[in-house]
């Protein structure tokens, strides 16, 4: 009784470690275009942030404004879901690595929110 008791424990512990550490299979979606060299500057970190609407998905577009006299080359773009579950899909709808601006739309599961940092690094 006491090593089947025992054996359950430890099972029960190792599968919520598992979760804990984002090895669930409903864990969020991290994206990365480019990459970031020595050279590269940050050129925007936000956080694109959308409340969850009920049974339906949300969407929420991001598009960098940069100062037109003097516009960087983007080079490096990190997206990082900060919801551990249900996190947001991410698409470059428009411009991206190589351009000076990008359009990224952002969508969530059904009954999700959104809620992703945004890094872009350029030269």
């Amino acid at each position: 009784m006491k090593i089947s008791l025992a054996f359950i424990l430890v099972v029960c512990t190792c599968v919520c470690m598992t979760h804990a550490l984002g090895g669930g299979s409903s864990e969020g979606f991290d994206y990365i275009w480019g990459a970031r060299v020595a050279a590269s500057t940050l050129i925007a970190r936000e956080v694109v942030y959308r409340s969850k609407t009920l049974l339906q998905t949300t969407t929420k577009s991001y598009t960098l404004t940069q100062d037109p006299t003097a516009p960087k080359t983007i080079q490096y773009i990190a997206i990082t879901n900060l919801k551990r579950m249900r996190g947001a899909t991410a698409e470059i709808t428009s411009g991206g690595v190589g351009a000076t601006t990008v359009t990224i739309k952002f969508t969530s599961s059904r009954g999700g929110a959104i809620k992703s940092q945004v890094e872009i690094w350029g030269a």
